[in-house]
């Protein structure tokens, strides 16, 4: 066998043989290959570039099961159970995506999370001028549990694997809701999950749906986490979120980052009001991204793993295996969906789901090939769904676990990877963390710098997109996109006065008062927000009310 020294002198004299310009197979491409985190891609890996990293078994892979979890959290993975079918769905009334709900369940999909409208993710209801024009057009409208109702109509909670929304700024309020739901269901917490993102922090500075400044709507956030650690310690009250960030120009490792910052944030907040660590870390679960790069993403889900488990056992104390051991998600996208030639787009999305299995995620949901134009078709969330179930069931990659671990360059990636990150959190941390950071300008200006650099880099070509800036078509026939109803917002607003007229007047005013008192004393709201939609509070009252206590995000404050 070679020993290492011959094996490291050996690469480089074949790495500086294929980077000479007169051996390069392909003329046209960039004589060096960088990856999106910024690094020269070499033309081979070798056990010299572990060496290098001081690479170990125990310390750095360990077995599925095993910390740190870098390969996975389960000792059989997907031979015991395959990552569950999600979907991400919802438009119009909440009729209208009830039919949906319904035949994305007969298609197999086994966890449900509602896209909410703007109107209704910035608190709204739908008679609001702010809410004209928008409402059930980027996802349905749900103003009150009357909505929520009707949603999930001949849809028992307890017949999916879990139920959630993206809702961030007003998560808490769409817990509250499902609470009350399933206590109109017959159903007792425990026997269903609700799966929330919830991650406002993300907000400020990659997507921009907050309400609230960020100091309040972060302990509104926790207060959910908070009473979900008392009454429904298995459901998911916060799904953390690199997704936005990295799309926003972060990049996934810089994402990755501020992500688990923004989790260290939360959890702080949470320890301070007298939890323990292994109380509320077995309730965070951690939805990552990485479009531009496969074996980047790979090694992303794979290293946080390795991460969250050093950090929960190191810095945090915590004992429960539970707490050690990150769920993560995934949406699969291909690195950016073309409304050019869409049908390129289930390429795309296959090999971003292809990420998520060998990354060992637990959650994943496949984006529709025609998002880039519309709200999808039936026929594109079918190609969605059978696209992860034919991954999962046929073509073997489920059979072993963690198929690529101990790979040269995927572990290689992964090292370097976890000493970007780190350096990342420390200098988050040396900002005051999450909010400092915010505060401070780092995080806005390193997704700035990163949006620029990907730009700068598409129009060099170094950055490629079939059919976009090469091989471009000029001519092409389009799919019939999908249509919302135009009368959905008079519909909804009839809807709306009608729970007006039916409810108890002084049942809602009471609990919008406790609510306010509440809010205004630092009680944690969720007692009063259950109440408060079970007597059919509107979306648009119960933010009013809280607005009122916390105050509303002004752009133009220092954050």
């Amino acid at each position: 066998m070679d020993k290492p020294d011959t094996i490291r002198q050996k690469a480089e004299r074949w790495r500086c043989d294929v980077r000479d310009p007169s051996v390069q197979t392909v003329p046209e491409r960039h004589p060096h290959f960088l990856n999106d985190a910024g690094d020269e891609v070499q033309p081979v890996y070798t056990p010299a570039d572990l060496d290098a990293d001081d690479f170990g078994h125990a310390s750095h892979l360990g077995f599925p099961g095993e910390y740190p979890y870098t390969r996975g959290i389960d000792p059989a993975m997907y031979r015991r159970e395959v990552p569950i079918v999600s979907a991400y769905a919802g438009f119009g009334d909440p009729s209208d995506s009830n039919k949906r709900y319904r035949e994305l369940i007969q298609f197999g999909v086994q966890g449900l999370s509602v896209a909410l409208d703007l109107p209704t993710q910035l608190g709204y209801d739908p008679d609001d001028i702010m809410a004209c024009g928008e409402v059930g057009r980027m996802g349905v409208a749900i103003s009150s549990l009357r909505d929520l109702e009707i949603l999930f109509d001949g849809i028992p909670l307890d017949s999916l694997s879990s139920v959630g929304s993206t809702a961030n700024a007003i998560g808490p309020i769409i817990l509250a809701m499902y609470i009350a739901l399933g206590e109109k269901q017959g159903m007792d917490p425990k026997r269903y999950t609700v799966a929330l993102q919830n991650d406002v922090l993300k907000e400020y500075v990659a997507r921009g749906t907050q309400i609230f400044p960020p100091k309040p709507a972060l302990r509104f956030t926790v207060d959910a986490l908070e009473w979900c650690v008392h009454n429904a310690p298995h459901w998911i009250p916060i799904t953390v979120c690199s997704n936005h960030l990295d799309v926003a120009g972060a990049g996934s490792t810089a994402g990755t980052a501020f992500t688990l910052a923004n989790t260290r944030c939360y959890l702080d907040d949470a320890l301070r009001r007298g939890l323990h660590i292994d109380q509320v870390a077995p309730l965070m679960r951690l939805f990552l991204n990485e479009r531009e790069d496969f074996f980047l993403a790979v090694a992303n889900y794979r290293v946080t793993r390795r991460i969250w488990a050093k950090l929960m056992r190191e810095h945090y104390g915590a004992r429960d295996p539970a707490s050690l051991k990150i769920r993560i998600m995934g949406y699969a996208h291909g690195p950016r969906e073309t409304a050019q030639e869409p049908l390129n787009n289930i390429v795309r999305i296959t090999m971003g789901a292809l990420t998520c299995f060998f990354g060992g995620l637990q959650d994943m949901r496949c984006a529709s090939y025609d998002e880039a134009i519309n709200l999808p078709s039936d026929e594109a969330v079918k190609v969605a769904i059978r696209t992860q179930q034919i991954l999962a069931h046929e073509f073997g990659i489920t059979s072993t676990v963690d198929p690529l671990g101990g790979g040269y360059y995927v572990e290689t990636l992964a090292n370097r990877m976890e000493r970007r990150i780190q350096e990342i959190m420390n200098r988050v941390d040396d900002l005051g963390g999450a909010l400092g950071a915010m505060e401070n300008g780092y995080v806005k200006n390193t997704i700035s710098e990163g949006a620029s650099r990907r730009q700068k880099a598409f129009e060099r070509k170094e950055r490629v997109s079939v059919g976009m800036n090469i091989f471009p078509v000029k001519t092409e026939s389009r799919p019939q996109t999908f249509r919302i109803d135009a009368n959905v917002e008079q519909r909804q607003i009839a809807r709306l006065q009608q729970v007006k007229s039916e409810r108890n007047p002084h049942r809602v005013s009471a609990a919008l008062a406790e609510l306010a008192s509440n809010a205004k004393d630092g009680v944690n709201v969720m007692p009063a927000l259950i109440e408060a939609v079970k007597a059919y509070a509107t979306m648009g009252e119960m933010c009013t009310v809280l607005k009122s206590a916390y105050g509303e995000y002004e752009p133009d404050q220092s954050f």
